[in-house]
C-alpha cells in the first residue's frame, strides 16, 4: 500500500498534478508572511524570494486568464558536437510555445490549467450544455501557503526546479537532442517582471542524450564510414533559459478566417457555431495587430497615413557584423510602403539593439521584443518563426535568426548566378556593398514570413523570359511578383542587356502588396469575422484574374508554375538563356579565380561545383512540364478549372530541351583544364545524379499518362513521349563514330528502366505496358544495326551488353 500511495503521489507530481501539502484553514496575510528582507519582482504577478523559496501572488483579476508561456534560449549550451541538421539550440532560439490558466480548484487549491480555443456555440446550440460538461485538463495544483481578500500566495520553488515544459527546455527536447533531466545541475537565477509578462530565468542541465553525426578533424560530419565510426552520443549539456509567461489579451483580436488561394500561415481552431449539424476545424491567418491609434481613426478613414498603434519593431542583435546592420534595417523597412497602400507609415521598422542604459526592459527572453538574432553557426540558412496568439492568430513578437555561414552561400549564390553580369562577382570574396545588398534581400523575405506570409512558388512565374531582360519593365515591375519565392537573381539577363549590378537582385512584388491588403486590411464597419471573410473572398475572385496574384500552396509536383530558384513563365526559354551565361563562366572560371585561390584550388573546385548543380537546377525546372498540369487552387464560384495538362507544344519544347542539354554531353562543363587542377570529374562527382536524373525523365510517362486519361489525344502522348526518348537517346547508332562514355551510360540506364518498368502496376494502363515493350523491340533491332557500323572496342562491347540485357529478360518471361 505504500509503494501504491509513492507511485501515486510521483505520478501526480510528474504527470497531471502536483499537490504542496499545506492547510489553508489558519492562513496568513501576504502581508504577514511576506518578510521584510524578502525580495520583491513586481510584474503581471508579483514573485518574492524569501528564504531560497520562490512565492508567486496571484490576484483573482488574473484567474481564467490565458498565459502564453514562451521558452527562449538566453545562453546555447556549449558542445563539441552539434547536429547540423538541427537549427535551434542558439541564443534567441524560442524553442517551446504553450498556454495556461490559472484557477481555484478543490477545496481552495489554485490550479495550473490546460487552456482550450473554439468557437463558442450559439446559447440555444445542442453543444453548449456538452462543453460545459468538460473537466480541464490539471498541470499542477497548489494549496496556497498566505492569501488576501483578492490574492493568494503560493510556493512554486518545486516547481521551478522541474522539469515542466511551462519552464524548461522538456517541449524541445527532440529538437535539442536532449537526454535526461539533471535537477540536481539545474537552478534558478533570477525573475524580471515587466507590464504584461513575468520572465523565469534558469539554468538547465540535461544528461548525454540522442545519436548525432560524429565530427570528422576538419569538424564536419563524416561520410561514407560505417556507423560505428560516425555517429556518438550527444554530451550532457546546459543552458542558460528564460520561460516567458506573457498574459494574453482579454479580448482576443478578431480572427481572419484563411482563404487558400492567399498565402498565408494558418491555424485551425473548432467551430461549434458555423455549423448545427457539424463540428468543424477551421483555418485563421496568423498576422500582426496593426490598427490606428483611437485619436487617429477619423483621419484614417478619410484615407490619410496615419501610424499604427502598435507598430512591428525589430532590434537588430548586437553581434551582428557591423557592416551587415544597416542592410538588416533597409531589408526590414522595405516593407514599409507596402503597408502605406492601406494606410498605415511606420508600421515597420528596425533599429539596433539597445543598452541596458537605453532600455532596461529590453531582453530578449521578454515577448515584448522582437529580434533578428545573429548565429554563431556553420549553418547556412536564415528563418523567421513567430510567437503567436492560439487564440485569434495575433502575432505577438518574432525571433529571426540568421546564420553566420549564410554568407557563404550567398557568395556562391551571386556568383553562379550573376558573374556573367557584375564584373565584381568575379572578384572573391566579395565585396561588403555586394555581401550587404544580399543579406538585405534575405531580411525582407525572412521578415516577409513574420508578417505571415508563406512563400510563393508562382511569383516567379508571373512575367515572361523577354519582358524581364527590359530595363523599363523591370524597374516598374521587377522580375518577379513576390518576394516570398526563392527568387534570388535576374539570372537570364544577359551581359548585352546591361543590367545594374542592383538590378539583378529581387524585391517586393505586386502580390507581397495583395497578400498584406488581404491580411491587414481593416473593415471598421464590419461586425465580425465572418463578414471580413465574405468580402475579401469576392475580392480574391476578381484579383485572381490577373495571373500576377495566383498563389499555389507549395509542394505540387505537377504544376511547372510552382518551383523554387526559376525564374519566367518559360521555363525552357529561361533555362537557355541561363545555360549560356554559365558557359561564360566556365569559360573564364580559371582566370576570374586565379588570383583569389589557395595551392589547392579550393575556390575553384567548390564554384565548379556550384555551376555543375545549378545547371542540374535549370534541368529540373524544364522537366516538370513534361507530364505537367495546371491546378488553379479556385473556388467553385470562379468558374475556372483546377486541371489544364501543359499543352503539347510546350512539352515537345521541353522534351527538345532535355535531348539538347542532358541527352547530349555537356562537355563544355568539365572543360580538361579546370578538372586538371580541381579533380572535380564528371564521374567521380556528377554522373550518379545525372544517372538518377533518367528515372525523373523516364517515369514521366505516368504523369503523361495521367494526362491522357483525363483529356484525350489532343495533349502528349505516353506513345509520342517514348519515340521522343529514343530518337533522343539512340540518334548516334546509326553513324559510324563511337558512343561516348556518357551516352553509353544514359543508355544502359535508359534499358535498364524499361525492363524493369514493363512489369511495374503503372504500366498497365493506356496500354504503356505494349509501348514499354515496343521500344524494348526496338532498341534491341537498332543494337543489332548498329553493331554492323561500329568498329571501336567501347562501343561493341557497350552494344552486345545492351543485346545480352534484352536477351537474357525475354528468356525469364
Amino acid at each position: 500500500m505504500k509503494l501504491l500511495k509513492k507511485l501515486l503521489l510521483i505520478g501526480q507530481l510528474f504527470v497531471s498534478a502536483s499537490i504542496i501539502a499545506q492547510t489553508t484553514s489558519e492562513l496568513p496575510s501576504i502581508q504577514k508572511f511576506v518578510k521584510s528582507n524578502a525580495s520583491k519582482y513586481t510584474g503581471v504577478f508579483n514573485v518574492y524570494l524569501q528564504d531560497d523559496k520562490y512565492y508567486l501572488e496571484v490576484p483573482d483579476s488574473l484567474l481564467n486568464r490565458d498565459i502564453l508561456t514562451m521558452i527562449v534560449i538566453n545562453k546555447g549550451s556549449a558542445q563539441v558536437s552539434r547536429d547540423p541538421s538541427k537549427r535551434f539550440g542558439f541564443a534567441g532560439d524560442v524553442v517551446h510555445e504553450a498556454v495556461f490558466k490559472f484557477n481555484k480548484g478543490f477545496k481552495e487549491t489554485l490550479n495550473m490549467e490546460q487552456a482550450q480555443f473554439y468557437i463558442e456555440p450559439t446559447k440555444q446550440s445542442a453543444y453548449e450544455a456538452s462543453l460545459k460538461n468538460k473537466v480541464a485538463s490539471i498541470i499542477v495544483a497548489f494549496n496556497p501557503v498566505a492569501k488576501d481578500a483578492k490574492a493568494v500566495l503560493i510556493d512554486i520553488t518545486n516547481t521551478l526546479n522541474s522539469d515542466m515544459p511551462f519552464l524548461s527546455l522538456s517541449g524541445a527536447k527532440d529538437e535539442l537532442s536532449l537526454g535526461p533531466y539533471q535537477s540536481n545541475l539545474s537552478r534558478p537565477i533570477g525573475v524580471a517582471g515587466f507590464a504584461n509578462s513575468l520572465v523565469f530565468r534558469s539554468v538547465r542541465a540535461y544528461g548525454a542524450g540522442a545519436v548525432t553525426p560524429k565530427p570528422n578533424a576538419m569538424g564536419s560530419p563524416e561520410q561514407g564510414s560505417d556507423q560505428g565510426n560516425t555517429q556518438q552520443m550527444t554530451g550532457p549539456t546546459s543552458w542558460e533559459v528564460g520561460a516567458s509567461w506573457y498574459l494574453l489579451p482579454a479580448k482576443p483580436m478578431r480572427l481572419r478566417f484563411a482563404d487558400k488561394r492567399v498565402g498565408y500561415f494558418a491555424r485551425a481552431i473548432r467551430d461549434y457555431a458555423q455549423n448545427p449539424n457539424n463540428i468543424e476545424d477551421r483555418n485563421y491567418a496568423t498576422r500582426w495587430k496593426i490598427e490606428p491609434k483611437p485619436q487617429d481613426i477619423d483621419k484614417f478613414n478619410r484615407g490619410e497615413l496615419v501610424e499604427p498603434a502598435s507598430p512591428i519593431v525589430y532590434y537588430i542583435d548586437k553581434n551582428t557584423p557591423a557592416y551587415l546592420r544597416p542592410y538588416f534595417i533597409a531589408g526590414v523597412n522595405a516593407w514599409q510602403k507596402t503597408f502605406e497602400r492601406i494606410g498605415f507609415k511606420n508600421a515597420i521598422m528596425a533599429k539596433m539593439e539597445p543598452t541596458a542604459e537605453e532600455n532596461p526592459d529590453f531582453s530578449i527572453d521578454n515577448p515584448a521584443y522582437s529580434v533578428i538574432s545573429y548565429k554563431p553557426s556553420t549553418t547556412a540558412n536564415a528563418y523567421g518563426p513567430m510567437v503567436i496568439d492560439p487564440r485569434s492568430g495575433q502575432i505577438l513578437s518574432s525571433h529571426v535568426a540568421v546564420f553566420h555561414n549564410i554568407t557563404d552561400l550567398l557568395q556562391r549564390w551571386y556568383f553562379v548566378n550573376c558573374a556573367a553580369n557584375d564584373p565584381a562577382a568575379r572578384k572573391l570574396p566579395l565585396s561588403e556593398e555586394i555581401m550587404g545588398r544580399m543579406a538585405q534581400m534575405v531580411i525582407t523575405h525572412e521578415v516577409g514570413h513574420t508578417l505571415g506570409l508563406r512563400h510563393d512558388f508562382a511569383g516567379s512565374h508571373s512575367y515572361d523570359v523577354d519582358s524581364v531582360r527590359k530595363h523599363s519593365f523591370v524597374a516598374k515591375n521587377g522580375f518577379g511578383a513576390s518576394i516570398m519565392d526563392y527568387l534570388r537573381f535576374n539570372y537570364v539577363a544577359q551581359p548585352e542587356d546591361g543590367f545594374k549590378a542592383e538590378e539583378l537582385l529581387p524585391k517586393i512584388g505586386v502580390y507581397d502588396d495583395f497578400a498584406i491588403e488581404w491580411g491587414y486590411k481593416i473593415f471598421p464597419k464590419h461586425q465580425n469575422a465572418e463578414q471580413d471573410a465574405e468580402v475579401l473572398k469576392r475580392w480574391v475572385s476578381k484579383m485572381r484574374k490577373d495571373p500576377r496574384f495566383l498563389y499555389f500552396p507549395e509542394g505540387d509536383f505537377f504544376d511547372p508554375r510552382i518551383q523554387s530558384e526559376d525564374m519566367g513563365s518559360n521555363a525552357m526559354k529561361a533555362g537557355t538563356l541561363a545555360i549560356k551565361n554559365l558557359k561564360v563562366m566556365m569559360q573564364n572560371l580559371a582566370v576570374w579565380l586565379e588570383d583569389n585561390d589557395d595551392d589547392n584550388y579550393t575556390m575553384m573546385k567548390r564554384m565548379h561545383s556550384a555551376v555543375a548543380s545549378r545547371y542540374n537546377e535549370y534541368l529540373a525546372h524544364v522537366l516538370k512540364n513534361i507530364g505537367g498540369r495546371y491546378a488553379d487552387n479556385a473556388l467553385t464560384e470562379e468558374g475556372r478549372s483546377n486541371y489544364v495538362p501543359v499543352s503539347r507544344d510546350l512539352q515537345k519544347e521541353a522534351m527538345a530541351f532535355i535531348n539538347d542539354y542532358y541527352f547530349n554531353e555537356p562537355q563544355w562543363l568539365f572543360p580538361k583544364e579546370i578538372t586538371d587542377k580541381t579533380r572535380f570529374t564528371f564521374s567521380g562527382e556528377v554522373a550518379a545524379d545525372y544517372g538518377a536524373f533518367m528515372g525523373r525523365v523516364f517515369y514521366k510517362f505516368s504523369a503523361i499518362g495521367r494526362n491522357q486519361r483525363m483529356v484525350g489525344e489532343q495533349r502528349y502522348t505516353v506513345a509520342e513521349f517514348f519515340d521522343d526518348m529514343y530518337k533522343g537517346l539512340f540518334s548516334d547508332l546509326n553513324s559510324s563514330e563511337a558512343i561516348s562514355a556518357y551516352r553509353r551510360m544514359l543508355q544502359q540506364r535508359y534499358v535498364s528502366l524499361l525492363l524493369t518498368a514493363v512489369y511495374n502496376p503503372a504500366s498497365y494502363e493506356n496500354d504503356v505496358a505494349v509501348l514499354i515493350k515496343q521500344q524494348i523491340d526496338k532498341v534491341a533491332a537498332a543494337c543489332e544495326i548498329s553493331l554492323k557500323v561500329k568498329t571501336d572496342k567501347n562501343s561493341r562491347e557497350h552494344l552486345n551488353a545492351i543485346a545480352d540485357m534484352i536477351s537474357q529478360w525475354k528468356g525469364k518471361k
